[in-house]
């Protein structure tokens, strides 16, 4: 592995209709295995109390979606990546993927997320609402996995790591012997940029999918920028890359 493409999950999620059920056992990272199983059990008892949504930080209309999460063991399952439906997986478009480029996904992404830590977008899990900032028995996921993410640490290793993370599940931070880049996104109005925070989680997707395609997987953040070249057209105007701060920035319009 030359590189490993860190990704927040997504607000918008699709509920499989059927499925297997969850397997802890059978997830990647499987150091995180005891703290996933507090979390889950912490959630099904946050979900069955009458402000859940409050403790949940959810909006009314997710009600059916927490009331489910009530027993999770009996929510169907799906690949990670078709589970995440917002739109910088609408970008990364896991679908299109050959079957050796999923492969590459399957071994180099991982997708962030309060309930299971660090997953493969390739990894069987359910439908969940539980932003790292949730109130539980506990303390909230981000406390929580504070002193997990050390299990991490060996997979990035001296790899190029590609972080389109927002702030929220960024709790993980790259060993020094890593390249880090992160990868955002800034509209240009006339000699003025501004920061795109929302959908800049498009153009991270967008950077994804193209190193997960490229017959040669990037292992620096010059080969990440000369991809990102690719994306310049109507909608990228250019890619700014400053190699002091290790941060990719995609210009648009």
């Amino acid at each position: 592995m030359l590189m490993l493409i860190c990704l927040p999950p997504s607000e918008g999620k699709t509920a499989p209709s059927d499925g297997p059920t969850l397997d802890l056992d059978a997830l990647s990272v499987p150091a995180f295995t005891g703290a996933r199983s507090s979390l889950i059990a912490q959630l099904e008892h946050t979900s069955k109390q009458p402000n859940a949504l409050e403790l949940l930080g959810a909006p009314k209309g997710a009600a059916a979606q927490v009331a489910a999460q009530q027993d999770i063991s009996a929510l169907p399952c799906a690949p990670a990546w078709q589970i995440y439906t917002g739109v910088l997986f609408q970008g990364a478009d896991f679908a299109s993927l050959s079957e050796q480029e999923m492969n590459r996904a399957r071994h180099s992404v991982l997708i962030f997320s309060g309930l299971f830590g660090a997953t493969s977008p390739t990894d069987l899990i359910c439908d969940h609402r539980l932003p790292m900032g949730a109130k539980l028995e506990q303390g909230t996921p981000k406390a929580q996995w504070r002193s997990h993410w050390h299990h991490l640490d060996e997979l990035g290793e001296g790899q190029l790591v590609i972080d389109g993370r927002s702030g929220d599940y960024a709790g993980w931070k790259p060993p020094a012997s890593a390249d880090h880049v992160t990868i955002t996104a800034c509209r240009v109005v006339g000699d003025k940029r501004k920061v795109i925070t929302h959908h800049a989680k498009h153009y991270r997707g967008l950077v994804t999918h193209l190193a997960l395609r490229a017959s040669t997987p990037p292992s620096s953040g010059e080969d990440v920028a000369d991809l990102a070249t690719g994306l310049i057209g109507e909608e990228v105007t250019g890619v700014d890359f400053d190699a002091d701060k290790r941060v990719l920035t995609l210009l648009v319009s």
